[in-house]
């Protein structure tokens, strides 16, 4: 067997591992909008960069038919290259998003190190929600002198008022009323943000009446995206690449 032809087996070998597990993550570990809006594509793609080079790469390198001790050092890139999609799966699993809380006008992913500063009653709700991520949404105090006190109680070091789970409950169509009227105002942001104003050239392209959505933020892991939903249902309808940092809506 030729130094190519053992290069193409193992890259075509790795390829397909790699189409597996982007579409194990893709559909249960980061379902839509996630795997983008979290910022699962780097980890893919280290993914995709590790497996590739301790594989194929490797064994471009060093295949030469009747090679003494190649039966060795085949086996040396296997390890190598299962130790390194390991560890990147693992990250990938690890790090998905487990639940999706509403807080004050966005989104937010919470992986397992934000699961575990949520305490027992958002834990418990996690463990009982009948979908993986499960949907949040955060009960608020109507009171403007209650709502002060939360924010100085977090000056004082108590979590981000996302992460305390004693005020979750789960996220139904009351709730979803409330995101769908609460949303951001892109529309006017646009006119002085010049970003702000390409990503909705490029939504208003194939979406016209900009009535018909609203936009809300969602902060994940890694990343920091839009999100586009249907005013009249709250289903997704796009995602936006643009980050509108940090906004407050009741």
């Amino acid at each position: 067997m030729s130094r190519t032809k053992a290069f193409a087996i193992h890259f075509a070998f790795t390829i397909v591992v790699l189409i597996a597990v982007f579409a194990v993550a893709r559909t249960l570990w980061y379902p839509h909008p996630l795997f983008v809006a979290d910022g699962a594509w780097p980890a893919f793609w280290l993914l995709a960069g590790v497996t590739l080079t301790l594989g194929p790469l490797l064994t471009l390198f060093v295949f030469r038919a009747g090679k003494k001790g190649l039966p060795f050092d085949l086996a040396v890139i296997g390890v190598l290259q299962l130790a390194g999609l390991a560890f990147c799966v693992h990250l990938l699993y690890t790090r998905r998003i487990q639940m999706v809380v509403y807080s004050q006008g966005s989104f937010y992913g919470l992986d397992a190190l934000r699961i575990a500063r949520i305490g027992p009653h958002g834990q418990t709700l996690l463990r009982n929600a009948s979908k993986t991520p499960a949907y949040m949404y955060v009960h608020l105090p109507d009171s403007k002198k209650a709502m002060l006190g939360i924010e100085i109680r977090t000056l004082r070091g108590e979590p981000p008022i996302f992460l305390r789970g004693w005020r979750y409950r789960p996220y139904g169509a009351k709730e979803q009323n409330v995101v769908l009227t609460h949303g951001f105002p892109l529309v006017t942001v646009a006119q002085t943000n010049p970003v702000a104003a390409r990503t909705l050239a490029r939504f208003r392209a194939q979406h016209p009446h900009l009535g018909h959505y609203v936009f809300v933020p969602f902060h994940g892991t890694y990343a920091t995206v839009m999100l586009a939903l249907r005013r009249t249902n709250g289903r997704l309808v796009e995602v936006l690449a643009f980050n509108p940092g940090m906004k407050r809506a009741p």
